[in-house]
C-alpha cells in the first residue's frame, strides 16, 4: 500500500485519498530546439527537468460539522509554512522516496453536506526530483594508479547532477571523467594529506572549501557538462588521473534521483 506524509504527518490521517496518480509520470522538460533558416526541422537542444505538481484529491468526512472545519483549520495549519517540507511516499515495496514541496494553490473545497466535503491539494516541486531515503557514499576509491578505473553506480531511474565530491590527500592535479556521461572534473592543485576538499552544488552555486575552511573553487574546472559531474542511470564508468597516486581517495555521495 503506498502511503503519503508532509511534514511528517500521514495525508490519510485527514481523510481518503480518492485521486492520486501525478507520482507516477515525469516532469516535463525546460527549453526549445532551435529553428535554423532555410533548413528542415529544428536543431535538438539538451533540456532540463522543469518542477513540476503532484495532486491529491481528497474526501473528508467527519462527526457534525464542527468537526469538519477543524480537519480544515488543521491542513491548514501543516500547509501554512512559507518553507519548503518533506513529502514522503512509501511505496509498495516498503522503499521512501522523499522530495521538499510546498502548497501554494487553493485547496477547491467542495462542501457536500454539513459533515463532508472534497478538496484537492497541490504539492509545488521545485526540484521535481524524488530522492532514496539510503545514500550513495559507499564508493570511497583509493587513487594508487594513474588512471585508477572504477565504477559508480546510480540506482535511481533519471541522472544525477549534484554529487557532493570528496578529495582527501594526497592528491595533485586531479581528473575525474565518468567515460558514461562524458562529464570531466578537474582539480588543478596539491591536496596533501591529511587536507580534505569537497565540492557540491549549494543553492545551485558551486562550492569548494577544504576541512579547514578554504575557498578551493578557483581550483575547479569541468567540462563535458553543464554540472560538475554527472551519473547516468545503472554504472557509470569513471576514470581518475591524478600526479600522486598513492593513498589519496575519491567519494561521490547522492540519494538516488527519481522522476
Amino acid at each position: 500500500m503506498t502511503t503519503w506524509t508532509y511534514d511528517g504527518t500521514d495525508l490519510s490521517t485527514f481523510g481518503v485519498i480518492t485521486e492520486l496518480d501525478d507520482y507516477l509520470d515525469i516532469a516535463p522538460r525546460r527549453g526549445g530546439d532551435i529553428t535554423i533558416p532555410n533548413r528542415h526541422g529544428e536543431l535538438y537542444v539538451e533540456k532540463v527537468y522543469d518542477s513540476r505538481s503532484i495532486s491529491f484529491g481528497m474526501a473528508i468526512k467527519a462527526s457534525n460539522a464542527e468537526a469538519l472545519e477543524q480537519v480544515f483549520d488543521d491542513l491548514k495549519t501543516l500547509f501554512y509554512s512559507e518553507t519548503q517540507k518533506v513529502l514522503a511516499n512509501t511505496r509498495a515495496d516498503t522503499t521512501v522516496r522523499t522530495v521538499l514541496a510546498t502548497v501554494e494553490d487553493t485547496l477547491q473545497v467542495r462542501r457536500e453536506s454539513y459533515n463532508f466535503a472534497r478538496c484537492v491539494v497541490n504539492f509545488k516541486l521545485a526540484n521535481p526530483f524524488f530522492r532514496g531515503e539510503v545514500a550513495t557514499d559507499d564508493n570511497t576509491t583509493v587513487i594508487d594508479s594513474d588512471p585508477t578505473v572504477y565504477v559508480v553506480e546510480n540506482i535511481g531511474n533519471t541522472k544525477e547532477t549534484d554529487p557532493v565530491i570528496i578529495l582527501t590527500g594526497p592528491l595533485e592535479n586531479t581528473v575525474i571523467t565518468n567515460s558514461t556521461t562524458g562529464a570531466v572534473l578537474v582539480y588543478n592543485g596539491v591536496i596533501p594529506s591529511p587536507r580534505i576538499v569537497t565540492i557540491q552544488t549549494v543553492n545551485m552555486e558551486y562550492v569548494a572549501v577544504d576541512d579547514l575552511g578554504a575557498n578551493m573553487i578557483d581550483n575547479i574546472e569541468h567540462v563535458g557538462s553543464d554540472f560538475l559531474m554527472t551519473f547516468a542511470p545503472g554504472d557509470n564508468n569513471l576514470s581518475v588521473a591524478d600526479d600522486e597516486a598513492t593513498t589519496g581517495t575519491v567519494q561521490f555521495v547522492f540519494y538516488p534521483p527519481y522522476l
